[in-house]
């Protein structure tokens, strides 16, 4: 079950400088075969060029009110001129804890799950696809998962997708490799919508709203 919650890694931030000097929340739905089993949240600060964010995702299966699957994530980050400079994660996924950083060298990055190290040279990059600049890689990991992977991708043009009720104009991008997602990405470059077939089923995050909303300090982003 643990790919189901592959799509936290893909949601890593959904801002782009547009909104420099500002703040604001997404929230998602998450859905198998059109029923809900989750929910992502992501708040973003900008200050300049770089950008704070805080997210977190909450997913569960279940049969008859019996939990068959939990997943659970929850991060902090920190990103530069659209690059990761620090990334402080934990992630419980069916009861495997893993505690998660992820740090710029200036070369490339160090990541260290539960106390292991890894090291990756500038040819690979964090998985977060709201940054289209890391389409060019072909070498990634996860701040979500104990997991790299190489993928490509290519732009299946302009498509009408529904967003909060509403219809908008959406540009496609397919990810292909290791895994397959299908991706929205509406006017501004926001990632709205993520699609992908894991065990039989399709499961799609949806932004549940066209607009950001703005921060709420007293709650989590899930709230």
């Amino acid at each position: 079950m643990k790919a189901i919650a592959i799509g936290a890694a893909l949601l890593l931030a959904t801002v782009l400088p547009a909104f420099a000097g500002s703040a604001g929340e997404y929230t998602f739905t998450v859905l198998s075969d059109g029923h809900q089993i989750g929910r992502h949240g992501i708040a973003f600060e900008y200050e300049g060029d770089r950008v704070e964010i805080r997210e977190v995702t909450e997913i569960e299966i279940s049969i008859a009110t019996i939990p068959l699957y939990t997943f659970e994530h929850h991060a902090q980050q920190l990103w530069q001129k659209g690059r990761a400079v620090r990334i402080d994660a934990t992630t419980n996924d069916n009861g495997e804890h893993l505690d998660i950083t992820v740090r710029d060298t200036g070369e490339g990055y160090v990541r260290v799950i539960n106390g292991r190290v890894d090291r990756f040279d500038e040819s690979a990059t964090v998985l977060a696809l709201w940054n289209k600049d890391t389409f060019g890689h072909d070498a990634y990991f996860s701040a979500v998962e104990d997991k790299t992977l190489n993928a490509s991708f290519e732009y299946a043009g302009i498509e009408t997708i529904e967003l909060a009720d509403r219809r908008v104009q959406a540009q496609h991008y397919r990810m292909l490799g290791d895994e397959e997602h299908e991706l929205w990405f509406d006017s501004r470059g926001h990632l709205a919508k993520v699609a992908f077939r894991r065990y039989g089923s399709t499961v799609e995050y949806v932004r549940d709203q066209v607009e950001p909303r703005p921060p709420r300090s007293s709650c989590t982003v899930v709230c």
